[in-house]
């Protein structure tokens, strides 16, 4: 059985939904500290049993069985936890942050900080801080010995290795998403707001989505040094890369759409449909048959069959305020 985890951003809980059959199996309650704790992303540790939400507004990551999806433990992060980048061989999390988002009823943290967890006994072992605010796109390495994070709001991206993280006064590389923008990370310039970051399957290619600038801009990661760079429509949001690097998919928050860029001749074909209001997270199956897709603001789930780039399926979820965000992928 496949399953994807959805976090519904709207009303505190995870719903888990049988992939092939298009229903809702169940609705767990992360409801933590008290109403609005906001669940917005989720990743799943097949390795060791277990999945990670973060909880945007009660500032908490939170851990369950994926075997039974019972809660095991928590660990308080504040200052607005957004992504979650996982190593499963040394259990280790790394925490994100949220960043200014109109209309949510809250703005960012003005936080610097990557948490480090140690998932294994859900503790903070260090906060790192890479001096540019809500580092918020976050990607890590295959081998888990580089961690890449970028700024929203100042438009530079960050090579992080792991085994200096706990040295005295250690520093990130920085680099910048384009040449307009200044030398100096501390300066919000908010040009590009860099979204998400994703790494090739062979780890040479970083790309990062431009919700500022409407594109995806690629990144050569042993040198920093620009590849290409794929227009888009209003607002790049989350996206997702084939297993052969071929392709990659991406939603466009501010167009109802979904993109298809053919990585060999930049081709790029685009679906658009009612029924994708603010789409948010995307993921390929794992037999890469299918994107699904997340619709926040249609608080639908929907499935985008990749080689004709048409919307094949919906889930429609039960509360109307749900807000579908976060997904992850697991096959049994």
């Amino acid at each position: 059985m496949v399953k994807a985890y959805v976090t519904l951003q709207g009303i505190d809980k995870v719903a888990v939904i049988d992939v092939s059959k298009r229903v809702v199996l169940k609705n767990i309650d992360v409801d933590f500290q008290d109403t609005g704790d906001r669940p917005h992303h989720i990743v799943i540790d097949k390795t060791n049993g277990f999945w990670y939400v973060t909880l945007i507004s009660s500032g908490y990551v939170l851990k369950y069985s994926l075997e039974t999806d019972e809660f095991i433990d928590s660990v308080r992060v504040g200052n607005m936890p957004a992504l979650l980048a996982l190593d499963e061989m040394s259990q280790t999390l790394y925490v994100s942050r949220f960043m200014p988002m109109p209309g949510m009823g809250m703005m960012a943290s003005n936080s610097t900080v990557v948490n480090i967890i140690d998932a294994s006994t859900m503790t903070i072992k260090k906060n790192l801080s890479v001096e540019a605010r809500s580092p918020h796109g976050i990607a890590l390495s295959a081998d888990g010995q580089t961690l890449w994070v970028a700024s929203n709001e100042a438009s530079h991206f960050f090579k992080i290795e792991t085994s200096l993280i706990y040295h005295d006064n250690y520093q990130p590389n920085a680099f910048k998403l384009g040449s307009d923008v200044p030398d100096n990370y501390t300066v919000n310039d908010m040009l590009y707001n860099a979204l998400e970051l994703e790494l090739s399957s062979d780890n040479s290619k970083l790309f990062i989505t431009c919700s500022g600038s409407n594109e995806i801009r690629v990144f050569d990661t042993t040198t920093g040094d620009s590849l290409a760079t794929y227009d888009l429509s209003n607002q790049p949001w989350h996206l997702a890369i084939s297993m052969d690097n071929r392709t990659v998919y991406t939603t466009n928050r501010g167009a109802a759409t979904v993109s298809k860029i053919d990585l060999s001749n930049g081709d790029i074909s685009i679906l658009s449909d009612s029924l994708l209001a603010l789409p948010h997270g995307c993921m390929l199956t794992p037999d890469e048959s299918e994107l699904i897709v997340t619709a926040s603001g249609g608080n639908r789930i929907v499935f985008v069959d990749i080689e004709t780039m048409q919307l094949v399926d919906e889930i429609n979820l039960e509360t109307s305020m749900s807000m579908p965000t976060g997904l992850a992928v697991v096959e049994e």
